[in-house]
């Protein structure tokens, strides 16, 4: 069995990765420790009548994260893919992407949200959470109160999480359960790599709203963040977790989009952006109540990282960024700082290693948006250059999609969905790059 794998800016982590063997086991909801999130996702999908399973999985440095599967649609409905592969259910994983979780992909609801609409198709469908989101805030030995719970970027994702989530549904696809998830190759030192799954294991991938290279960054946040040392982002921000979703937070948040819709449509285009007119305003306290979902400072430092040298002020206040490349996170040559850190100790080098995007070979379809704050247009045009030969076969913007619109848009059933599932069926869609 092979997979498909869909994501929304997840600085590629679903396609450059590595693959580390699992420990992992399924427990049904209600019966893990941290009920809460999970009652909240599950009150997206339960109350449709759609069935929803939790497995939980530990990555090899200790961290347990949450799989959700939606194994069908309504009453086992087959769909268009079923018939496609024979009666069986071809498994299609989708991987959130900066500060959500996998409820962005349910919070539309049947029909709408594209989690329901693969499940309604006839895809086996499970849903990722990354390390430090409100769905997998686990750990073997350390508590999220401890500094070194959050001592992280999307490289240690890519190294860990989503090859250990990949290889899980793989496992459980061989076993009859399930399917398999996508993951492709990563180069370069860095957190030490398990053995990649084949290249045949993983069908082709879906890149929404992808951010590598971000030169062209408007993100206000990031851009601030940007023009700090990194240093000084831990100074101020300590080693921890960056905008926690707490239950505070999140009712205050609810109750200013009640009262003042476009109060709160500004509050979060200033974080990734969205395009009022693709969005529901009455949806928005229910949004809400799952994003932000939480991350560590580290990784905003490197997404910082990663946009930094946008400015020219920036440029001359932030280690200095290879143009057009994506790089391990730069913790500096400073071995006597107080984070205890550096290259020379982490990479064996004094500068970070870079991603090879060449090495990727899975076979893309990669969706931008004009008004996008992250995944600025010329910035795909930059990643789209640094891929391989014929690895993008589907190549899509949307003129009015900000970077939200890919999931919480009104009308992407219509502008987006159709193509996606076109692209998962046959390889193909209506505008093609060879």
């Amino acid at each position: 069995m092979r997979l498909v794998c869909l994501a929304i800016a997840c600085v590629l982590t679903p396609i450059v990765s590595a693959v580390r063997e699992p420990a992992w086991g399924r427990s049904k909801l209600g019966t893990v420790a941290n009920e809460d999130p999970l009652a909240k996702v599950a009150s997206l999908v339960t109350p449709y009548n759609y069935p929803l399973q939790v497995h939980n999985v530990q990555t090899s440095d200790g961290f347990i994260l949450t799989l959700l599967r939606i194994p069908h649609g309504i009453e086992g409905t087959r769909g268009a893919a079923g018939a496609l592969h024979n009666g069986s259910r071809p498994v299609a994983f989708l991987q959130h992407g900066l500060l959500d979780s996998a409820a962005g992909f349910l919070v539309n609801g049947p029909g709408e949200s594209l989690a329901f609409i693969l499940a309604d198709e006839g895809y086996d469908v499970w849903l990722g959470n990354m390390r430090g989101n409100s769905l997998s805030r686990g750990h073997a030995s350390l508590d999220p109160s401890d500094a070194r719970f959050w001592q992280w970027s999307y490289d240690e994702m890519a190294a860990y999480d989503m090859p250990t989530m990949g290889t899980t549904v793989l496992l459980a696809a061989l076993a009859g359960a399930g399917g398999s998830s996508g993951a492709g190759k990563r180069s370069g030192s860095g957190p030490p790599p398990g053995p990649a799954l084949r290249a045949d294991e993983i069908e082709r991938a879906v890149l929404m709203a992808p951010v590598a290279v971000a030169k062209h960054i408007s993100s206000i946040p990031l851009l601030a963040m940007a023009a700090m040392n990194t240093d000084d982002m831990f100074s101020l921000m300590g080693l921890h977790e960056f905008l926690p979703s707490q239950e505070l937070i999140a009712a205050l948040e609810g109750r200013l989009c009640v009262a003042q819709p476009y109060l709160c449509v500004s509050f979060l285009t200033s974080i990734a952006g969205y395009n009022p007119d693709n969005l529901d305003n009455a949806r928005l306290p229910i949004y809400l109540r799952f994003t932000p979902a939480g991350t560590s400072v580290q990784n905003m430092a490197h997404w910082a990282q990663v946009a930094a040298g946008v400015w020219g002020f920036v440029r001359r206040n932030v280690r200095a960024r290879a143009p057009n490349t994506m790089s391990f996170f730069d913790y500096g040559t400073d071995c006597a700082s107080w984070t205890g850190r550096c290259n020379q100790l982490q990479y064996g080098r004094m500068t970070p290693p870079l991603y090879n995007l060449t090495a990727i070979r899975t076979p893309l379809a990669v969706i931008s948006g004009s008004q996008d704050t992250l995944a600025a247009p010329l910035d795909v045009e930059y990643l789209l250059e640094s891929l391989g030969p014929g690895v993008a076969k589907l190549v899509k913007n949307l003129d009015s999609y900000d970077h939200l619109d890919f999931i919480w848009g009104i009308n992407a059933k219509d502008l987006l969905y159709s193509d996606v599932l076109r692209f998962l069926a046959t390889g193909q869609g209506p505008d093609v790059q060879a």
